[in-house]
């Protein structure tokens, strides 16, 4: 843990500024972010988190931090420790196309949570920065029920030599 901790701090001091990064460290981040929230939620029987992420590929470059706000988002909301929660987060790439999935149960806030009537600006931030990176070159679909919230994001990426 420890570990995964000092190498996603690395990522934040060092490449976190940069226009883009390989693909293979933004994967990296997302991985270690993720086996993090695994060690707090594994003692619980009720918190069901799947993964199937394909390794990055390092001739791919990617805009810094642009998905870790969908997994952050769905831990945030979508897990309770008094309900059953289930997070989903798939990532492959094909024929240069990065194709990436996030789907998580909703949780109510309770009344005394500080953040309970809060809107983040995150998922805003993230339109933004792919209209502006990739224009034309992705699609966001994001479907936020009551229940469930899911994301489906692909982005058109460019090899670098």
């Amino acid at each position: 843990a420890v570990l995964k901790l000092g190498d996603m701090m690395r990522f934040m001091l060092q490449e976190n500024m940069q226009e883009k990064i390989p693909l293979t460290r933004e994967v990296d981040y997302l991985n270690n972010y993720i086996s993090l929230q695994k060690l707090r939620t594994d003692s619980h029987p009720n918190v069901n988190i799947e993964t199937e992420i394909q390794n990055g590929e390092n001739f791919f470059h990617i805009a810094p931090m642009l998905l870790i706000p969908f997994v952050e988002n769905a831990f945030k909301h979508g897990i309770s420790f008094r309900e059953p929660s289930h997070i989903k987060i798939t990532f492959h790439i094909k024929d240069s196309t990065v194709y990436f999935d996030v789907f998580n149960l909703k949780h109510s806030r309770h009344d005394n949570d500080p953040e309970k009537d809060k809107s983040g600006i995150g998922l805003e931030n993230v339109r933004q920065r792919l209209q502006l990176l990739y224009p034309n070159k992705h699609e966001l679909v994001i479907r936020d029920t009551e229940k469930e919230f899911y994301v489906h994001l692909t982005i058109q990426l460019a090899k670098f030599a």
